[in-house]
């Protein structure tokens, strides 16, 4: 009679080290055979915060620099309403979509606005080709209030004054 439970060998895979004294050997060969996997060696890496405007960040704040219009892909054809966004925190540029109709009235030249994810991890959504962020917040006050006309937007709130402040300051360190 054979039992079911047989630790020959050939169960386990041929070449693996065994016995009381191959714990760090194990663990070694683990931590390096670990970064032939793609998602451990993206989450590792530290290569997403080179290459995300947000610095891994969910939401973040800037000056709206201008308003763009952008067509979308094949096979609708539509001019989508965006924003370039001059960011704060690292002053990139980003193009910005402008969620809801009409919604792009409420935002001016110069105005703070607080961006976040367009929804698919940092890649670009539907049929606009390139976007990867869309705009929450406009001068303190969300774009969903605004359009359901539960808040109005303040006159003259654009820039606060102590972004004024240090971007003067930066202005005269590179001088």
């Amino acid at each position: 009679t054979q039992s079911t439970w047989d630790f020959s060998g050939q169960e386990m895979g041929a070449h693996k080290p065994r016995g009381i004294l191959c714990a760090r050997k194990l663990h070694n060969k683990r931590r390096l055979n670990r970064w032939a996997d793609k998602n451990y060696r993206k989450a590792h890496t530290g290569r997403e915060f080179r290459w995300d405007p947000m610095g891994g960040a969910s939401h973040a704040s800037g000056i709206c620099v201008g308003k763009v219009g952008f067509e979308s892909k094949q096979p609708n054809s539509a001019l989508r309403k965006g924003l370039r966004v001059l960011l704060k925190k690292n002053n990139k540029k980003v193009a910005v979509f402008v969620p809801k109709d009409g919604c792009l009235n409420f935002i001016d030249e110069n105005d703070s606005v607080l961006i976040s994810g367009l929804g698919r991890k940092g890649r670009t959504v539907g049929d606009i080709p390139g976007i990867r962020f869309k705009c929450v917040n406009v001068a303190g006050i969300s774009l969903k209030a605004l359009y359901l006309g539960k808040k109005q937007k303040k006159k003259g709130q654009h820039l606060s004054q102590s972004y004024f402040q240090t971007h003067h300051i930066l202005s005269l360190i590179h001088i």
